[in-house]
């Protein structure tokens, strides 16, 4: 359960930064865009990474 609560967790804050990032790309902000794709990936890779693994059997 713990899995799925840090998964959505991470989804959502990903989301959130890829949705903000599309929204200034799409009114032509590059830097804007930029700046609010990279904490997305950030996020996205370093709470992925932390993620409980599964015991193995």
């Amino acid at each position: 359960m713990l899995r799925l609560a840090v998964f959505v967790t991470v989804l959502a804050l990903v989301l959130t930064g890829v949705t903000a990032s599309a929204v200034a790309f799409s009114q032509g902000n590059i830097n804007a865009g930029i700046a609010f794709l990279w904490p997305a990936l950030a996020i996205a890779l370093v709470l992925g990474m932390a993620l409980p693994r599964r015991k193995p059997a």
